[in-house]
This record gives C-alpha cells, sequence and structure tokens, in this order.
C-alpha cells in the first residue's frame, strides 16, 4: 500500500509540474503586450510613411502631366489656356511664393478642364484614380515673359498640387511652402501645404519663326539688333 501510495503522489507531482503556474503566465502576458505595444507604432509609422510617398510621387507627376501640356500648347503658338499672369517678366522661386499666394477655392471636377483658371485663387481639381472624387488640386501661373504680339514665346511657369481635401477643409491657411516629405503621425505638413511643387521655364523651340520672334523681342526691350532679311 505505502508503494502506491507513493507511485499516486509521484504521478500527481509530475503532472502538476507540466502546467505553467499563474504567475507565469501573466508574465506571458506582459511580455506579449510590451512587445505589441513597441512594434504597433513602428507598423503604423511605416504605413502612414509608405502611403505619403506614394501620394508625393503622384504628386509630382500631375505636376509633371500639366507642365507638357502647357509645353504643347505654347509650342503650337497657343494662349497657354488663359494662365493667371504675374506683373514680372521673370521670377524666381521665392518670388513666386511671396507674390502668388496660395489657392483657396477647389474646381469641381469637369470644371476648368482642360482649361485653366485665370485667378490665383481657384485651383483644378485632379480625379487619379478614376473614383470620380478630387484627389488633388492644381494651382497654375506664370510670368509675363516673352512675347511676339499676343503669343507667348516664353515664360515662367509655377505649378503647385495640393491634396484636394486640404484645400476644402483649409482654404484659410494654406502655405505655398513644399512639405517636407518625413516620417510623421496623420496628414504631417501635407494639410496646409503642398506636396508638390515645380517652378520651370518653357519657351518654344526653334521652328521657322523663331529667329522672328526672337528680333521682336528684343526691338520691344529696347535692344539693338539687324533686322533678319525674312522679317
Amino acid at each position: 500500500m505505502k508503494r502506491c501510495h507513493k507511485r499516486i503522489q509521484r504521478k500527481v507531482a509530475a503532472s502538476n509540474n507540466k502546467g505553467l503556474t499563474l504567475i507565469e503566465s501573466l508574465v506571458a502576458i506582459v511580455v506579449i503586450t510590451a512587445t505589441l505595444a513597441t512594434v504597433t507604432p513602428v507598423v503604423v509609422l511605416a504605413v502612414a510613411t509608405r502611403v505619403q510617398n506614394q501620394r508625393a510621387e503622384q504628386a509630382f507627376q500631375v505636376a509633371q502631366a500639366e507642365i507638357d501640356n502647357i509645353k504643347s500648347v505654347l509650342e503650337r503658338g497657343g494662349d497657354t489656356l488663359n494662365l493667371p499672369v504675374t506683373a514680372d517678366t521673370v521670377l524666381d522661386a521665392s518670388e513666386f511664393e511671396a507674390e502668388v499666394p496660395a489657392p483657396d477655392t477647389l474646381d469641381a471636377l469637369g470644371v476648368a478642364n482642360p482649361l485653366y483658371s485665370s485667378t490665383y485663387d481657384n485651383a483644378k481639381a485632379v480625379d487619379v484614380d478614376g473614383d470620380g472624387t478630387a484627389d488633388f488640386g492644381v494651382q497654375l501661373f506664370r510670368t509675363v515673359g516673352s512675347t511676339s504680339g499676343t503669343t507667348p514665346i516664353s515664360f515662367d511657369l509655377g505649378v503647385r498640387v495640393y491634396r484636394a481635401d486640404a484645400i476644402t477643409n483649409n482654404s484659410t491657411s494654406l502655405e505655398t511652402t513644399q512639405a517636407a516629405l518625413r516620417i510623421a503621425r496623420g496628414e504631417g505638413q501635407t494639410g496646409t501645404r503642398p506636396i508638390a511643387v515645380v517652378y520651370t521655364s518653357l519657351a518654344r523651340s526653334d521652328n521657322d519663326n523663331s529667329l522672328c520672334d526672337y528680333y521682336y523681342t528684343q526691338s520691344a526691350a529696347g535692344l539693338t539688333a539687324s533686322t533678319p532679311a525674312k522679317c
């Protein structure tokens, strides 16, 4: 009987050693919770950064598409689609920022497309994913530049691309300096600043009238130049 009793005690002790104690379970829960608390913010920031970078890439593609479109119109001798014009002939980036304020209105989709607003206040609505909702608002403007009669020959062009909801939600507090693309919680600086800002110079390329256009521009500026025979 004693031997049998000892065997039963050994089995009970062995079975008790196989499970986790309450303290061990609590420690495991604390460790898992601490790990999740450490990893979750990193994952959230990584996802937010990826989305932000994707949006920035789209914004620059939108800006480049608008520049290409206006350049095409310029090459055809068009009127640059009635873009708002600054009072200066030439501006650098800092002067553009100081002279041209941020937009405060987003055009509805289908309005002013493919034309542009003739004032600084309006931004062209752009839907990049085809869901019928504006994703970006594009503000365009140019300097007076050089003209031949009423036809532009060259000018400096400014393009700012904002988030569409930034214009509709923060129209009175928008800025003109490009947003810094860095790791940040939420919308970061893109809630009040343009995601993409491009300042570039456009000019008609060589064609049959380029020499005459240049001569007329020089003469209008009071510069002496011999008249080309074809002009």
